[in-house]
């Protein structure tokens, strides 16, 4: 594995070298830490539910679930044996900066890239039917918990992690840029819950995508739909014209035409309609622009 102490003499520092033994210990067992903070969430919104008396869907948890361990069996194939092995390739071979890593801003600076990046794929997603047919199958949920954290789209671990090329070709170590995505993954649970009212005026809620901000984007309400892509910050949202509070309540899902019901659904995703309709135009280019269409 490449190491990290290498990139500057300034990380020849007892600060540069606990950063670097504690990333390499971050990243051998990111994938236990994250495993242990799904299980725990999702147990623990279960044990909640069941104690104040609430119905537990157990079907639609199932298929959250299935969807879950499909998206985590694909990224790790494709992370262990495609993605790190090229994205250190790119670091090695043709990154075109030496970022310290033992420097604050640097690590500042990445994280607000790597936020904004992540806000416009997500608004992507959102924008045309080739993307949302993976994308529908985390929104189609019509409750919203830990256990819709958990189903993410096996398709997503096909085409966001490659997204993030940019970071070792401008000298971020994809050894370090772990460290960003499971913060974010563990995040993202935080985020899929009922259990925080909204808050008006914060200025939490003015930087941050809060509990309240995540459920809008969830919502099916028609003043909700294409709202919050945040993913840790909400600012991109707010400078973009995207953003939209939390008013009325919100309403979950995706609708009866991209209904996911079963761990099937939830594995094939919007794909059968998408090449259906792809496939009724006789044509190519026809092809194309359904694909590219608005869903």
């Amino acid at each position: 594995m490449a190491t990290l102490d290498h990139l500057n003499p300034a990380l020849f520092t007892d600060l540069a070298v606990a950063i670097d033994d504690l990333l390499h210990w971050y990243y051998d067992n990111a994938k236990v830490i994250f495993a242990i903070c799904i299980v725990t969430a999702v147990a623990g919104e279960l044990v909640t539910r069941a104690v104040r008396g609430r119905r537990i869907d157990i079907d639609s948890t199932l298929t959250s679930f299935s969807s879950g361990l499909a998206f985590l069996g694909v990224k790790f194939v494709l992370g262990k044996l495609a993605y790190i092995a090229i994205a250190l390739y790119v670091y090695n071979n043709h990154r075109l900066f030496n970022l310290d890593l033992g420097n604050p801003l640097v690590w500042i600076g990445v994280f607000l890239g790597r936020d904004f990046v992540y806000y416009w794929a997500h608004r992507a997603e959102h924008s045309y039917r080739f993307l949302w047919a993976s994308h529908l199958v985390h929104h189609s949920p019509e409750t919203i918990g830990m256990t819709t954290a958990v189903r993410v789209p096996w398709m997503e671990a096909i085409y966001k992690p490659w997204i993030g090329l940019w970071l070792p070709l401008v000298g971020f170590n994809p050894v370090a840029a772990i460290a960003f995505d499971v913060f974010a993954s563990t995040l993202s649970q935080v985020q899929h819950t009922e259990a925080f009212a909204a808050t008006r005026r914060s200025v939490l809620g003015w930087l941050f995508v809060t509990p309240s901000a995540h459920r809008v984007h969830h919502g099916y309400n028609p003043e909700y739909l294409d709202k919050n892509f945040g993913a840790v910050l909400i600012l991109w949202d707010r400078l973009f014209g995207t953003y939209e509070p939390e008013v009325a309540p919100v309403r979950y899902g995706v609708g009866a035409i991209d209904a996911v019901v079963t761990p099937r659904d939830a594995l094939v995703g919007g794909y059968p309609r998408l090449v259906s309709a792809m496939r009724s135009t006789g044509s190519v280019p026809g092809a194309i622009r359904v694909a590219l269409a608005k869903p």
